[in-house]
């Protein structure tokens, strides 16, 4: 039912949830293609290309940035699971997004973009399949760059990578795991002792 990809979906859930669904989510964002983008004078480094989700999205810090309301509401839920649904916010109709070319040339492209809010405090957009198709783009994230047709021209978008954040494993898991593992000398000595009475 979403037309969104299952990350996009994930952003959207509770801090909790998305520890739950974290794996699937490092391998995407980690494919992400990153592009600079600006709409009016605000610059939204969190811009990147999302070939899973059929529409293109902006998140609320953007919208509260730039002042908008909503062109049009929107009437579809987005769903992850059973237990998981948000709510879209509003429709935000023909918006000028600005890119660089890779020779510096600007270009302005027109999108549709759905409001969500996945909790995150940067502005953030995202470049769904409906975007994509509109330009006639082709990502390239082989050779970092995004490949447009406007208005009979070709551009050629640089785009880039980001690494994924390693976050490190609770402090629960971290003592289990040397319990398990001995690495003291005195450890050593325990284990080597209850060993001995076994046998």
């Amino acid at each position: 039912m979403s037309k969104l990809s299952p990350p996009i979906r994930k952003m959207c859930l509770s801090r909790k949830a998305q520890e739950e669904e974290s794996k699937e989510s490092d391998e995407w964002l980690s494919s992400l293609q990153y592009l600079d983008a600006i709409i009016n004078d605000l610059t939204i480094s969190e811009s990147f290309l999302d070939p899973g989700s059929e529409f293109g999205g902006i998140n609320d810090p953007a919208i509260k940035a730039l002042g908008w309301k909503a062109d049009k509401p929107s009437n579809f839920a987005i769903k992850s699971n059973s237990k998981h649904i948000i709510n879209s916010l509003g429709w935000y109709t023909d918006v000028p997004v600005t890119l660089k070319d890779k020779e510096d040339k600007t270009v302005t492209v027109i999108g549709n973009f759905v409001r969500i809010d996945n909790g995150e405090t940067e502005p953030m957009l995202f470049f769904g399949m409906s975007n994509i198709r509109k330009v006639q783009g082709i990502p390239e994230p082989n050779k970092n760059q995004f490949r447009i047709k406007l208005h009979g021209k070709a551009y050629t978008i640089p785009t880039f990578s980001k690494a994924p954040v390693v976050k490190d494993p609770p402090k629960e898991n971290q003592e289990s795991a040397n319990s398990s593992n001995p690495t003291s000398e005195e450890d050593l000595k325990k284990s080597a002792k209850s060993l001995k009475s076994a046998s």
